[in-house]
């Protein structure tokens, strides 16, 4: 069968940019054109055996390279797998044994999150005057920053990053450098230009790819992998502050942080699920959790008291909560009430000293932790500037989103 694909090359172990109707541009001038709809992956039980039979690279006058190839399909392909040669990038790597065929080995680790070879076939390309390797991969969409640009990188309704998606995107890197270094592999280069992404039933799912060989030590290059993440992270919080100077950042910061300092192997065997029980990836439901069982639990503690009311809190910190405190205070007149007037309104004066101070750092951490707790009954009193009713976790993480994290650093006794 005759193809004339959308399609990558890459050579000499760079990822090359896409190429239309064959001709390999120079440089990304431009985001991609919208993603193309994409078929059914492959069943990862097995190599599609595909044949290469033509492969021919013509220079242009202009200094582009036009490739022309063929590649025939078996006839005993099931119909299910439903391969679309339109749908198949070709990749060329120099044959070098030290380079290449690691790379194509982690490449059929056959896992989601890294990018997928689908055949390979030894070649003589004339024109690069050398024997190659042409390498057929899964569908994809093109780099990852493709996606970034587009990408929400805050909480709905909040400035804080990250959004959902983000942490999404975040969490799957995670589980592919997890699965290299399990295989006894690494990536070696990882940076946010070397992960591609391809879009699956409206979902999107990262690609790693062009991965390096390290002269060091193996454990020391997984390590590096981790590295390499916590530099994705800044380089994402670095853009975020581009976009909104009053985007929130210290939690993408604070993971970054961490693992841009990594320097001990010894981190290794524990350090995904480290990693993914970082305040990144909290969603409401964990804060609920952190704020109804934890912190409650820590005010019992004189050490952690005592390291709140050391910390330079923004005072006063009642000022606005879109009526999170108003309703909290209201909640405690009731209470106070029915458990300590028995059911007798002793009045405005005495009701108030059950209103939560603004100028107290522990007043503001039981304020919180208590709206969390009895939200079911303040929440309808919480209503953002336009009148519209808003979540006890969207209104503690719009007004106080450095709230959480310090919290957990201070009950983890962080130095600040």
């Amino acid at each position: 069968r005759s193809v004339s694909p959308r399609r990558q090359l890459l050579l000499v172990g760079g990822w090359g940019p896409p190429l239309g109707r064959g001709r390999l541009d120079s440089s990304y001038s431009s985001l991609p054109s919208p993603p193309r709809k994409m078929e059914p992956a492959l069943v990862d039980e097995k190599l599609i055996p595909w044949e290469l039979n033509k492969f021919k690279l013509n220079p242009s006058r202009n200094g582009d390279v036009i490739a022309h190839y063929q590649i025939n399909k078996p006839s005993d392909l099931t119909a299910t797998a439903q391969l679309s040669p339109m749908a198949r990038p070709l990749v060329c790597l120099h044959l070098k044994e030290s380079e290449n065929l690691p790379k194509i080995s982690i490449m059929n680790l056959r896992h989601r999150y890294i990018l997928r070879v689908e055949a390979v076939q030894e070649l003589q390309l004339p024109v690069l005057k050398q024997k190659n390797i042409a390498v057929v991969v899964e569908p994809h969409d093109g780099p990852l920053t493709c996606f970034l640009v587009r990408l929400v990188l805050t909480e709905r309704r909040s400035n804080a990053v990250p959004s959902q998606s983000l942490r999404d995107v975040i969490r799957q890197i995670v589980e592919a450098i997890e699965e290299l270094r399990i295989n006894g592999v690494y990536h070696g280069n990882l940076t946010i230009h070397n992960i591609y992404h391809s879009r699956v039933g409206g979902a999107i799912v990262v690609k790693l790819v062009n991965f390096q060989n390290r002269d060091i030590e193996l454990e020391a290059a997984q390590l590096m992998d981790w590295v390499g993440l916590g530099n994705i992270l800044h380089t994402i919080s670095t853009a975020a502050k581009f976009r909104d100077n009053t985007a929130s950042c210290s939690i993408i910061d604070h993971l970054a942080s961490k693992l841009m300092a990594l320097t001990s192997t010894n981190c290794l065997p524990s350090i995904k699920k480290d990693t993914l029980d970082d305040m990144f990836f909290w969603d409401t439901r964990r804060r609920t959790m952190f704020y109804i069982h934890e912190i409650p639990k820590a005010l019992n503690d004189n050490d952690f008291v005592t390291r709140v009311k050391n910390h330079a809190w923004p005072l006063p910190w009642d000022s606005k909560h879109f009526g999170l405190v108003k309703a909290m205070n209201d909640y405690r007149e009731e209470v106070a009430v029915r458990d300590k007037h028995k059911g007798v309104n002793p009045g405005p004066e005495v009701l108030k000293q059950y209103h939560c101070n603004g100028q107290d750092p522990i007043h503001n951490v039981q304020c919180m932790s208590g709206a969390y707790t009895h939200q079911d009954k303040i929440e309808k009193d919480i209503k953002d500037d336009k009148d519209k009713r808003m979540s006890v976790d969207v209104a503690v993480q719009k007004e106080q989103p450095e709230l959480c994290l310090a919290l957990r650093r201070l009950l983890a006794g962080e130095a600040f």
